[in-house]
């Protein structure tokens, strides 16, 4: 029984001699910290952070910043100024994502010196020798279809403070009929539409509007437009 005991013992001091001189092999199962970091793969990518950077919100990449999407409007353009505009656009190359949109402009335009209709072209043939007489010969007969039809203009001007300083004029020489209206022109204009332009695309337009800095531009919404 002894025997078996030093056998015994003998055994297990020279497993446990083996095992701290690494004949046995490496066992980290109970390594600290530093052995372990040895053992990692790609441990020399591994990096401390602070916990503020940890709970920071994460950074947009470079790609994702250039992807901002604007939809621009600019312009009342006139016909004669549209091609302008358009050989501008063209180095944008938007595609279907730019359009001409039309856009009715009502503006007061200018202010008549005028006699009201005579009713036919007799009477004012009439009140137009009345102003021959009193020496005034800037006048036309208006014979179009408006209201105004078989009156007589004395005169069109662009503000209204022109145009009494001549109906006093008128009044002065004896003209006593005559008034003043103003003249509403309504006209056809244009509108160009840019609709999804990135950040690069942006920049460039905003370049471009720098030849057309009398116009508006103003944002808008991409599905509101109607294709010339």
């Amino acid at each position: 029984m002894l025997r078996f005991f030093f056998w015994s013992l003998l055994i297990l001091n020279a497993f446990l001699i083996a095992l701290n001189l690494g004949y046995l092999g490496n066992w980290d199962m109970d390594a600290h910290e530093p052995q372990r970091m040895t053992k990692q793969l790609n441990s020399d990518q591994l990096h401390v952070i602070s916990a503020s950077l940890a709970l920071a919100p994460a950074q947009v990449p470079e790609e994702r910043k250039n992807d901002v999407q604007a939809c621009l409007q600019i312009g009342n353009f006139l016909q004669a100024d549209a091609s302008k505009i358009e050989d501008k656009l063209k180095t944008l190359a938007l595609g279907d994502r730019q359009s001409r949109i039309n856009v009715v402009d009502a503006d007061t335009v200018s202010y008549m010196v005028f006699i009201p209709s005579q009713g036919s072209k007799d009477g004012a043939d009439k009140k137009a020798g009345e102003l021959r007489r009193l020496g005034i010969t800037d006048f036309f007969i208006v014979v179009d279809q408006s209201n105004l039809r078989f009156g007589i203009s004395l005169g069109v001007f662009k503000t209204e403070d022109a145009a009494k300083a001549h109906l006093n004029k008128l009044s002065n020489k004896g003209v006593h009929s005559a008034r003043i209206g103003a003249r509403t022109l309504t006209t056809n204009k244009f509108a160009y539409q840019l609709r999804a332009l990135s950040a690069e695309e942006k920049a460039r337009f905003d370049i471009i509007k720098l030849d057309f800095s009398e116009q508006d531009v103003r944002n808008c919404q991409s599905t509101a437009y109607s294709k010339n």
